[in-house]
């Protein structure tokens, strides 16, 4: 057998295993493809599930209004438990929404504005310093808090005075 005879048999043999491989690699794409179209659908299905939990839960939310607004199964225990959490919760309700009415009503805290005069009884015991009267209350207007009357930012919440 001559060399370009060999070499022609070894490459008839590489061809073939090429089209093996070939043919190897479509049937694995293949089965990607149909695992992965498997998977798009469980994920539709899926949420195609979720949507109809969601409207089941909206029916029972709907019959049970229904039935709190009707007085309907009064004489049921779990209902007539359910009812006095409603009527508890209800009431919470109603006060807090007095409270919030009333806190919006109230005047907001005013802001001393700064004293001009040293607030020391005794001039000995004033602890200005260099004519600046630290002593002197004064107050932050974003967050009330008490600041140094030579302070030019708050030292609370840092703004700018």
């Amino acid at each position: 057998m001559s060399l370009t005879d060999s070499l022609k048999k070894i490459a008839a043999g590489a061809v073939e295993k090429g089209k093996d491989l070939a043919e190897q690699g479509k049937q694995v794409m293949d089965k990607t493809v149909e695992k992965g179209k498997g998977l798009a659908e469980q994920g539709k299905l899926s949420l195609e599930n979720q949507k109809q939990e969601q409207a089941i839960k909206e029916a029972q939310q709907q019959i049970g209004a229904y039935v709190s607004e009707n007085n309907l199964l009064a004489e049921d225990e779990f209902v007539l438990g359910q009812m006095s959490v409603i009527a508890a919760a209800q009431e919470l309700i109603e006060k807090n929404q007095v409270r919030i009415a009333e806190l919006k009503a109230a005047p907001e805290k005013a802001v001393p504005e700064k004293e001009e005069e040293c607030c020391c009884e005794k001039e000995a015991e004033c602890c200005c310093e260099d004519d600046v009267h630290v002593c002197t209350e004064r107050f932050c207007p974003k967050c009330s808090a008490q600041v140094r009357t030579d302070a030019v930012f708050c030292q609370a919440c840092g703004a700018k005075l």
